[in-house]
């Protein structure tokens, strides 16, 4: 239900943060329904999708962000 916080887990096997997005672009097409997915190694955040059929934008979320987020600690 949008607007519900929902806590599903995939694990998706991915070399690279590019594999991961493919996987990710996978997942959200076979998932009708979803609000927001967040995309993470570990606790890196690499990527945020959000549904364009409730009206979210397909802009991306990181756009803009500090360089530093895309680096590992």
């Amino acid at each position: 239900m949008p607007g519900v916080p929902a806590r599903e887990i995939c694990v998706l096997n991915a070399g690279n943060d590019a594999e991961a997005r493919d996987g990710l672009a996978s997942v959200a097409a076979e998932w009708i329904g979803f609000d927001t997915i967040l995309l993470y190694q570990g606790e890196r955040l690499i990527e945020v999708a959000s549904n364009p059929h409730l009206g979210f934008s397909q802009d991306s979320l990181l756009a803009g962000a500090p360089d530093h987020w895309d680096k590992a600690a």
